[in-house]
């Protein structure tokens, strides 16, 4: 009788696997995914920090980098949101735009922030200061302007021309053929028109986005590139305003010491803090620039009124506050209106702005350090 063949040994269970070692090269969406970000935000990083990592393979979208260098960085790093500031007077010919475009140039030149400078006043004055005019036209012509954006706002049945990527215009300035770190959206004449539209078509109903949020959405791929957003806004409080004022995190007011320019200072203030109260955001005001200023009586008398927080009707009913005034006054200055020549040829900040540029540089780092703080809190 033949034995039975005992049961053959069952092989032996296999050793488990060591966990995969992480990749040490990541792409930019690898960066996004370790830090929890999109696309975007980590194309941003690499735009407005001049520490993140270098490439150790390729460039641009195909680059690859070092994970351990990446999470050195990552870890490392506080991310700050852009302060957003709006320049705004009711009043035109207060120095507004001027002093927006100085302080944008001061910050990006000699502070070397990253800045982008949106013009959304029509009469396209900070545009046709920071870029030739026929560089303007070719990108008014091309949809590259604010005015695009608003436009495919109005006509949504059409398809949409504006691209933001396309219409910052990179590294503006009379300063050396241009500022590193200073871009501008620019504005067009046609925004005049445009700007009546926008009240009526959102009064009907006919729209499938905020009016108010038109601005905002389109700056949501490319804002956090930056450092500052300086917006020069119309005189006006508008819907074109607004949209500037929605994601703006302070506002600045410059005035000319006198009765006519100091006059809507309240309703100013009145009507943004009405309008933070309705959208739920705080819009705080950074304080009162004095600009334009003359060694006469009436402009001591109304300087003095402005520090003591005596402006017109503030205090009347304890409701408002008036806004602090800056320490730096911008004096008059014929140099100030010489900077404004794009083809002047101007090498440095201090000759385009003479004896201006002072108390220019000094009002920047006034802002610089409200915001800053502000950010660190």
């Amino acid at each position: 009788m033949i034995a039975a063949e005992p049961p053959s040994a069952q092989p032996p269970e296999p050793e488990p696997s060591p966990p995969a070692a992480p990749t040490s090269l990541l792409g930019l969406a690898e960066i996004a995914a370790l830090a929890g970000v999109d696309l975007a935000a980590a194309r941003n990083w690499r735009a407005r920090y001049e520490d993140f990592p270098a490439p150790v393979q390729g460039a641009k979208e195909a680059g690859l980098w070092e994970r351990e260098a990446i999470e050195i960085w990552l870890g490392a790093t506080i991310f700050q949101e852009p302060s957003v500031l709006s320049f705004i007077n009711l009043k035109g010919g207060v120095g507004k735009t001027t002093t927006a475009i100085a302080v944008a140039e001061i910050l990006a030149h000699e502070d070397r922030r990253h800045v982008l400078l949106i013009d959304l006043d029509p009469q396209t004055n900070a545009t046709v200061t920071l870029i030739s005019e026929e560089t303007w036209a070719e990108m008014d012509r091309a949809g590259r302007t604010v005015a695009q954006l608003f436009e495919d706002y109005l006509n949504p049945q059409y398809p949409a021309k504006f691209d933001i990527e396309t219409a910052i215009a990179q590294k503006v300035s009379t300063i050396n053929q241009g500022i590193d770190r200073l871009d501008l959206l620019p504005s067009s004449i046609r925004l005049i028109d445009i700007q009546e539209r926008i009240p009526m078509i959102a009064a009907s109903g006919h729209f499938t986005i905020n009016p108010l949020d038109v601005l905002s959405r389109a700056l949501k791929p490319v804002i956090d590139r930056y450092d500052y957003v300086i917006i020069d806004c119309p005189p006006s409080l508008g819907t074109v305003t607004k949209n500037g004022l929605r994601f703006s995190t302070g506002y600045v007011i410059p005035t000319i010491p006198d009765t006519l320019s100091t006059w809507g200072i309240y309703q100013i203030v009145d009507h943004i803090d009405r309008f933070a109260r309705d959208v739920q955001r705080a819009i705080p005001p950074l304080g009162i620039v004095v600009t334009k200023v003359q060694n006469n009586n009436l402009h001591t008398r109304v300087v003095g009124d402005l520090k003591g927080r005596r402006l017109g009707r503030f205090g009347e009913a304890g409701r408002l506050e008036q806004p602090a005034v800056f320490e730096s006054t911008i004096p008059q200055s014929v140099a100030v209106a010489r900077g404004a020549d794009v083809l002047a040829g101007f090498r440095t900040l201090r000759l385009k702005y003479g004896d201006a540029y002072a108390a220019l540089h000094s009002l920047t780092q006034e802002i610089k350090a409200i915001c800053e703080k502000k950010s660190s809190s």
